[in-house]
This record gives C-alpha cells, sequence and structure tokens, in this order.
C-alpha cells in the first residue's frame, strides 16, 4: 500500500443504454471489443494502467505504481487519443453513426494497493470525483478538476466552467473544459519581467540598506518576499556574503524557522544567539561573564527540542527579549546582519520579538532581513508597515535558461553541447521562472531520465523524484519527515529504525538531506520534499511513529494532536480514539501552561485552543483547567470578552455537570475584576461549592483555589487586608494540594504584594520576600514584586541602605526588560521611601509617573490614588520648606479637586485624599465634617501603615484646632498601629511629634 498522488481517467461511451435497446448483443459485444482495445492501447502507451471495465465504461490511473512529473499531461493525451480514436469505429445501427466518448479527469490523493488477485485498486474521493466528472462532460468533452489543469494548463489551453454541483459534494466543484493543445510558443511559465538570474537589483537594494546602517549606526529591518524555491534565500546568503567579503569587520548570522512543530520561535533564536557567540568575540566574552544570560541561551537551546508537558519553565519572554538585546548589542561593535530566513513559519512571539528589536536598539549599526513566503503576517495582522520590502519574482526565460545551463554543465563538467540546447529550452519554458523547479529538474535529467513535456509543479516532480529512490531511501525520507524539518539519528532510532550513516549521507549527496552543526544532525533542503515525503506515507504508518516520538518524550503535544487528528481521519468511531485525543489534549495544556508561566502568552493561547479543540466534551477537571488557562491568557492578552466567554463555554459543559464549578467561579472571578462581584455573589458561590462537596464527598481543590482567589479580591477592594492575606493563604494551600504548579506561583506573588499592606509584622514580610526570591531566581519578572515588597519593608523599618539597594535591583529588572508596568510598582515603592527620608520632592515626581502611567494603561482607580499620594507629598514639600514655595496652595487645589472624584478611587485613594482634605482645612482654620466620615471608613481598614498615616493626618489637624486631648489620642493610636507591624521608621516621626 502507499498514499500519492495520482490522476484517475474515466471515460464512456456516448448513448450506450439507448444503442443496447436497439442492437443484438454480438455487434455490441464486437464494438466493445475494439473499444476496449483501443482505450487498453492508449492509455498503456501513455504509462498508464486500466483499473477495470465496467460495461461501457473504463477507468484509467496514471502514477499508481511510480509517479511520472507529467501524470496528469499522460492522462490528457491517453484521452484525446482514444476520443479521436473511437470516432472512426460505427455503431452497429441502421444509421452506422460514429461513437463517441464523454471524459471525466481528476488528480487526488489516493491509497493504492496491489494483490494478486485484484490487481491495482485505489481508495480515495479522488475516484468518485473523476467519474461524477465524466458524467458531467457531454459527448466529446474532457472534465478535469482544478489540480489536473494546474498540472497540465502549460500544454493545453482550457476554459473555466461553472462550477458543478455533484452528488456526494457539500459544495460545488470548479471544474474547467480542456479546449485544445497549446499552440507552439503560447505555452505559459514565462517570466515576468523580473530581474536577471544573478538578482543584481535585488542586491544592490539590500548593499544600500547595509551601508545606510553602517553609516547611521541606526537599527533598520528588510523583509524579502517570494514564493516557494524563488531563490530568495539563497539570494540574500549570497548578498551578505559579499557583504561580509568586502568589509571583514562585518558579522552576519543566520536563523531559520522549521515549517514543522511547535518551537519554530525557539530554533530561529537559538540558531542566530549561538552564532552570535561564535561569531562575534564580545558576543562570546559576554556569554561567559554574565551567567544570566549563559542561563537564558541555555533554556532556549533546551525548549528548542521540545516543550514537554512537565518541564520547568524556561526565562520569561522578557528575560529572553533582554538577552537577546544584550547579545545583538555586544556584537555589534561593527556592522551586524541578522537573516531570519522562513518568518511565515514564526511563531507570534519571535515576530513581536524582532519588531522589537529594531526600535530598541538605537545606536546600533544592525541589520534585520526577514526572508519569506508572501503570506507572512505579523501580531498585528500586516508585517511590512513602513519597512523596506524586496519582492523576489520569477526569473525570466533567458535568464532561466542561463540558469539551466549552468547547472547542465556543471553536472557533466563539460560545456553544454547543442544537443543539450533543446532540453535547456524546454526546462527554461516549464520551470514558470522558478529556480527550484529547474534545479529539481536538471538533477532528474542527471539520474538518466528525459524530459517529455515536464509539468510545471513542484510536486509532482518531489513525488516522481521520491519513486526513484530505493525502498529503504524511500522509508527513511518518510521517518525523517513525521521527525520534521530537522531530525537527528539519534531522533530516527527513536522510531526503532535501522539508520546507517551511509544511507543518510546517500540522500544527502542527491541533495535531498543537508547535515547540520548538531552531532548527527541533519535537515531537508526543500521543504516540498519533506511535505510529499509525509503525505505519501500511510496514516497507519504517521500515526505508528507520532505516537512513537510522543511516548518517548519528544514535543508530546504536536505529535499526540497530530496522531489524533490521523485517526479520526481514518476511523471515526475507533474505540481508541477519545483516550488517544485526552493524551494530546492534556499534552497541550501541559505545554500551554508552561508558555503561560513564561508569559509566552501569543504561544500559550494557541496550545490551549488547539487542547480544547481536541477534547471538546472533555470530563470533568481536566476542562475546566483548560478552559481557565485559555481564559487567563486571554485576559493577559487584553481580550476580556473572549475570556468571559471562554470561562462560560467551560460552565456550560462537561459531562453530567463534572468541572463546570470551577469555570463559573473563574466568571466571577473576571467579573470581580471589573468590579462586578458583591458580597453576596461570593456567599451564594460559597453556598454551591459546601454542597458540591458533601454530593462528592470530597472538596473540588481546584474550584476552591479559585474562589479563594475571588474572595481575596473581594477583600481587597474594600481594604481588609490581613482578610486578603487569609484568602491568599488558603487558595494557596488549595493549589499545593493538588500539585498545580502555575496556580502556586500565581499565588506566591500575589501572596508577596497582598502581605506588603497587611497586619503581619514587617520581620515575617521579609522573610517572605527572600523565600520568593530564592525561588524566582531565574525569572526576574516574577522575583520584581518581591523586590519592591522588600524594598518597602526596609524603608519602613528604616534600613535606608537596604531599601536603596533592594529598589536599585529593581529598577535594573525593569529596565533590562522594559516592564512598563514594573516602573509603575518600583515607582510606587521609591516614592514611599522617598517621602519616609523627608525627601518629598522626589517622591511627588515618583508618584506622578506612576499615576501617569496607570492612566494611559486604563487603569483609572489605582492611578487618581497615585494622583493623591503625590499631592500629599506636594504639600509636605511645601511644609519642610516652610510654605515659600506655594505648594500648600498648590496641594489644597489638587486635593479638593481629586475629592470631587473620590467615588472612582479604590478605597485607599479615597482615604487618603479625604486625611488630606482635613488636614488642609485645619491649616486654614477649618474643622472639616469629613473627619467623622475618615474615621467611620478607617474602621473597615487593617493595612497598619495606612491606618497610622490617616490616624496621624487627623491627629495634627485637631491639634491645629486646638483640640490637643483628641490630637494626642490619635496620635496614640498611629503609634499602636506602626507598632504592631514593626513600621519603625513612621513610628519615630509619630513619637517626636507627641
Amino acid at each position: 500500500m502507499s498514499r500519492r498522488l495520482v490522476v484517475v481517467l474515466f471515460l464512456d461511451l456516448v448513448g450506450w443504454t439507448r444503442l443496447a435497446e436497439r442492437v443484438d448483443p454480438e455487434p455490441l459485444q464486437q464494438l466493445l471489443d475494439e473499444y476496449y482495445e483501443i482505450c487498453s492501447t492508449a492509455v498503456e502507451e501513455h504509462g498508464g494502467v486500466v483499473e477495470k471495465f465496467i460495461g461501457d465504461a473504463v477507468m484509467a490511473v496514471f502514477g499508481a505504481d511510480t509517479s511520472q512529473e507529467d501524470d496528469a499531461l499522460r492522462a490528457l493525451r491517453a484521452a484525446t487519443h482514444i476520443r479521436a480514436e473511437v470516432r472512426d469505429l460505427r455503431t452497429p445501427a441502421a444509421d452506422a453513426a460514429p461513437v463517441e466518448v464523454h471524459c471525466g479527469i481528476a488528480a487526488g490523493e489516493a491509497l493504492v494497493t496491489r494483490s494478486v488477485r485484484a490487481g491495482i485498486r485505489l481508495v480515495g474521493d479522488v475516484v468518485n470525483l473523476a467519474a461524477r466528472l465524466q458524467s458531467v462532460a457531454v459527448a466529446g468533452e474532457i472534465i478535469v478538476n482544478e489540480t489536473v489543469a494546474h498540472l497540465a494548463r502549460p500544454h493545453y489551453t482550457m476554459a473555466p466552467v461553472l462550477p458543478v454541483t455533484l452528488k456526494g459534494k457539500a459544495e460545488p466543484v470548479p471544474v474547467l473544459l480542456v479546449t485544445g493543445e497549446a499552440a507552439d510558443g503560447a505555452v505559459e511559465g514565462g517570466g515576468d519581467g523580473s530581474p536577471m538570474v544573478d538578482r543584481r537589483a535585488e542586491r544592490h537594494r539590500l548593499r544600500q540598506i547595509y551601508h545606510r546602517v553602517a553609516r547611521d549606526r541606526r537599527p533598520e529591518l528588510v523583509t524579502v518576499l517570494g514564493p516557494p524555491g524563488i531563490g530568495k534565500t539563497r539570494l540574500v546568503r549570497e548578498a551578505v556574503d559579499d557583504l561580509v567579503a568586502a568589509d571583514s569587520g562585518t558579522v552576519a548570522v543566520f536563523g531559520s524557522c522549521p515549517s514543522y512543530g511547535t518551537n519554530g520561535n525557539h530554533a530561529a533564536l537559538v540558531e542566530v544567539l549561538d552564532a552570535l557567540t561564535r561569531q562575534a568575540p564580545a558576543g562570546a566574552e559576554l556569554l561567559r561573564s554574565d551567567a544570566r544570560i549563559a542561563g537564558v541561551l541555555g533554556s532556549l537551546r533546551d525548549a528548542s527540542l521540545s516543550r514537554l508537558a512537565d518541564s520547568v519553565p524556561g526565562p520569561g519572554v522578557e528575560e529572553v527579549s533582554w538577552a537577546t538585546r544584550e547579545l545583538l548589542t555586544a556584537a555589534a561593535s561593527g556592522p551586524l546582519v541578522v537573516v531570519w530566513d522562513n518568518l511565515a513559519w514564526a511563531g507570534q512571539s519571535l515576530l513581536r520579538l524582532i519588531d522589537e528589536l529594531k526600535g530598541s536598539l538605537p545606536g546600533i549599526p544592525l541589520l534585520m532581513v526577514c526572508v519569506s513566503r508572501p503570506e507572512l503576517s505579523g501580531p498585528d495582522g500586516s508585517w511590512f508597515r513602513d519597512d523596506d520590502v524586496i519582492d523576489v519574482g520569477a526569473l525570466v526565460p533567458i535568464d532561466s535558461a542561463r540558469l539551466a545551463m549552468s547547472l547542465a554543465g556543471r553536472s557533466s563538467g563539460d560545456e553544454v553541447e547543442l544537443h543539450d540546447l533543446d532540453v535547456v529550452d524546454r526546462v527554461a519554458v516549464y520551470s514558470a521562472g522558478n529556480p527550484l523547479y529547474i534545479r529539481l529538474m536538471m538533477d532528474w535529467l542527471r539520474d538518466g531520465r528525459t524530459l517529455d513535456e515536464v509539468p510545471p509543479t513542484i510536486t509532482a516532480m518531489v513525488g516522481a523524484m521520491i519513486d526513484r529512490l530505493p525502498a529503504p531511501a524511500r522509508r527513511l525520507l518518510g521517518a525523517a519527515s513525521v521527525i520534521g524539518p530537522t531530525f537527528t539519528l539519534e531522533q530516527l532510532a527513536l522510531l526503532g529504525e535501522e539508520v546507517p550513516a551511509a544511507n543518510v549521507e546517500a540522500l544527502a549527496a542527491r541533495r535531498l538531506f543537508q547535515a547540520t552543526a548538531e552531532e548527527g544532525g541533519y535537515r531537508f533542503v526543500q521543504q516540498p520534499v519533506h511535505e510529499v515525503a509525509y503525505g505519501r506515507l500511510e496514516k497507519e504508518q504517521r500515526i505508528t511513529w507520532h505516537r512513537r516520538l510522543a511516548e518517548r518524550g519528544f514535543n508530546p503535544g504536536f505529535h499526540l494532536e497530530a496522531a489524533t487528528r490521523l485517526l479520526g481521519g481514518l476511523r471515526p468511531d475507533d474505540a481508541e480514539l477519545p483516550h488517544l485525543a485526552r493524551r494530546a489534549a492534556e499534552a497541550l495544556l501541559g505545554e500551554g501552561t508552561v508558555a503561560l508561566r513564561q508569559r509566552d502568552v501569543p504561544t500559550a493561547i494557541g496550545l490551549l485552543e488547539r487542547a480544547l479543540m481536541l477534547a471538546p466534551n472533555g470530563p470533568d477537571r481536566w476542562r475546566s483547567v483548560a478552559a481557565i488557562r485559555l481564559s487567563d491568557a486571554l485576559m493577559l492578552s487584553g481580550d476580556t470578552r473572549r475570556a468571559l466567554d471562554v470561562a462560560a463555554d467551560g460552565a456550560r459543559q462537561g459531562p453530567d455537570g463534572e468541572g463546570q464549578r470551577p469555570c463559573q467561579v473563574q466568571r466571577y472571578l473576571l467579573a470581580a475584576r471589573l468590579g462586578k462581584v458583591t458580597a453576596a455573589h461570593v456567599e451564594k458561590l460559597r453556598g454551591e461549592l459546601d454542597g458540591d462537596e458533601v454530593d462528592a464527598g470530597a472538596p473540588d481543590r481546584f474550584a476552591w483555589c479559585r474562589f479563594e482567589q475571588l474572595r481575596m479580591l473581594l477583600h481587597l477592594d474594600h481594604g481588609r487586608f490581613g482578610a486578603a492575606e487569609e484568602a491568599a493563604c488558603a487558595a494557596l494551600a488549595h493549589a499545593r494540594a493538588i500539585g498545580d504548579a502555575y496556580e502556586e506561583d500565581r499565588l506566591l506573588v500575589a501572596l508577596c504584594e497582598v502581605r506588603q499592606w497587611s497586619p503581619t509584622p514587617m520581620a515575617e514580610k521579609l522573610s517572605g520576600c527572600a523565600e520568593l526570591l530564592e525561588r524566582f531566581a531565574a525569572d526576574r519578572f516574577l522575583a520584581l514584586p518581591a523586590l519592591a515588597a522588600r524594598a518597602r519593608c526596609l524603608a519602613l523599618t528604616g534600613d535606608r541602605a537596604g531599601a536603596r539597594s533592594a529598589l536599585a535591583e529593581a529598577e535594573s529588572v525593569v529596565a533590562q526588560l522594559r516592564l512598563t508596568m514594573g516602573r509603575v510598582l518600583v515607582d510606587q515603592v521609591a516614592g514611599l521611601a522617598a517621602s519616609l527620608e523627608g525627601e518629598h520632592g522626589e517622591a511627588e515626581r515618583r508618584f506622578r509617573g506612576a499615576a501617569d502611567a496607570l492612566a494611559q494603561a486604563g487603569y483609572i482607580p489605582v492611578a487618581l490614588t497615585m494622583r493623591v499620594q503625590a499631592a500629599r507629598e506636594c504639600a509636605r514639600r511645601d511644609e519642610k520648606d516652610g510654605g515659600a514655595g506655594g505648594g500648600a496652595g498648590e496641594a489644597a487645589g489638587l486635593i479638593a479637586r481629586l475629592l470631587e472624584r473620590r467615588d472612582e478611587m479604590d478605597v485607599r485613594g479615597r482615604i487618603l485624599c479625604m486625611a488630606a482634605a482635613v488636614l488642609i482645612a485645619a491649616e486654614e482654620g477649618r474643622a472639616d465634617a469629613m473627619r467623622a466620615e475618615t474615621l467611620t471608613l478607617l474602621e473597615d481598614i487593617d493595612d497598619p501603615c495606612l491606618r497610622g498615616e490617616v490616624l496621624f493626618d487627623l491627629a495634627r489637624a485637631h491639634r491645629l484646632l486646638g483640640e490637643t486631648y483628641e490630637a494626642g489620642v490619635l496620635a496614640g493610636l498611629a503609634a499602636d498601629s506602626y507598632l504592631a507591624v514593626g513600621a519603625t521608621n513612621p513610628l519615630k516621626a509619630v513619637r517626636e511629634w507627641i
């Protein structure tokens, strides 16, 4: 058995049924014998096989045993020959009318089998399609499908007719009517006015851009586009090699994205970064001196092999971006050229990185050349924008002929002789100006074949070339194709295949494989070879090999998914299919979760969507986890609507309601982030969870984990930080009980942030920060909140040097990883630290910066709180300066305007704004009625530092109004609040005031 592209010819005598009603069977049989002989002879002469005779119908197949590069053309010629020959026959009826046939020809994939008893048999839709096309054709017509037209149109003229509706086809089928053979010189496939074979114009443009980059010392990006096989990669490589040869100070590195598997982002990036460390001395030195960069590169190498469900997440996208920038900067002492090849296969993460690099490395002479098929699309749907684009078109016929001549001369070692010129001309015409087609045709000639009207289709050419290989070589090609466009001998061994290195080298000698830098590593030289080799494998074989690779831990999500889809196509009712789909979905869920932990959001969304699609009715907790992970990823991408929809879908599905409750909790959690959940909602949900636990006899810890996170958010909204901490700890316990590392990471960071404001003593907070910093030593993005919390605690305890050190480290992380919201976090803590040290101007600047960034991002409540903090620092600055700066009036105006928006603020901003208004009124000799309202609001607040700050404001206001007793009481309460948590720095200020 084999799967292959075949061409099926159906033809039938016109009016046979009516003739059989009027004529004796014996003369009819004589007519049939003559008709059969004409058909058999014509089919065999053109290299086909008659599969069967069915009354007056004949079915013939081309390419069943061995594909030829012109199978479609052979089928068409056989059909036209039969049509002409049968017209010489006469019916045995009284009118002796000439015999007519009508024909249908279709090309497509089929499973070909052969047995002694049954002979050749085809299984596939292409057989039915050819028969139905024949039934559509009228007398003397040949109707073909689009594939046949594509393969044979250079040699036959065809006219599209209205799409036909065929029985068993959901959509109308586009068809064409063959109108005749093409006239001499009318064969399509010439060039389109593109440059000469050496691509001088394209090379010149690349040189111009390169010299501009070197002169101006600024990065630029150029995109080189062209269809497969047009020679764009070779063009770029040769042009870049010329640049390097002309300037010894230029460094050039290359990275190529594979089209198969899930790790194209990593593979291309690893190639580029590894090359930088090899070719640029400064890059190698940076790798030796900076352990963090070496760690990032090592993790990327591991990730380029496979993304395992249970693997420890590698560096986040921010860390990867930073390490890439550092290596590029180090390597670019002189002009640096980075070529990103096959970008049509790149993931969105790599495209984002490339786009970011162009704008984030000012002063660097960096030229990035992106090579891709025309369908390249970036994160925003279009890659090109205002960048330079070089379109690589087809060669004009004269340049195609020159390339063919050079290949012919090189293959023989002699000059091209006159009798070769006809072959060269035909190759030039039939190649359609595609250099890859030309090279494959010339390779075919070197194997001793002749060109007899070669069709301009790379698929047919590659299929014919594969058929010419010995059986072991064909099996080796197939095994390698399942692994991917790059593979190793070790990976081939995982498939249980004995592969002598000599066999691989033999295929390399035929230019089908090429050795890579990796030991025992190879790659397919041309993508079509990989695709055709894979497509020709029997699906059962593909399933077996995909599963074997997955079982050995090699890219399990991708290979199990491929096996599932293949099995579903073969046997949709197979009892094993649900189990296989579940395994594939679980593997994709694991890989998607790893991507999510690394903040590789586009990759995570893709993997998690595929997981849910594989098992839309998956059971219990698994589906709810996948839906919630996808919902989280969509929220991170800013797509709140889809995040809510995914959670809602998860809450509706699941057998017998299993797994619905966690998704229901997720919907409440997302609604809480939008301020649309009340305490009543939470209590109702708690009752439902308690009921589930009674019914099931055990708690759904995943649902409870998310429920406690909901409680945490609700408590935070009301300023109950101790209760929020308790809820976070409960959620963390549930996450640890089910071994969910993703939830544990999220909750540890949340706990660290919440604990800053809770009544937990400073010593315990600092201990928690130290634990978190140790846990996330390799992920500075997750470590940043712990650094900021540590700086805040140290500032509150009076450790000025320690606070500054922690802030400096946090500043470094924010700068290197370019974290906009991280800058907000650092500015808040730095503002507090500056305020405690009496540097109120610096504190005001920091709070204003945080407010502006938050407002721009749409976080209005928190932005208003930062503006309140800035206004308070403005007032303190003026007070410290003795009122000379006019800050009191400015601060009063700011507070008054902010007070009008207090309903938009979070509870912290609201109470700080009211306290500041009370103090400003007292400075003006007025007793503000908001004092009582402020104290009432403060009753629900359990943040000791916030309580201390507000109580101290009110104490100062009472003293200014001459109410010394009340001032003393409130100052004592403020001191108690600071003392309870160990905030010795503000405590000292209160005691001195008392």
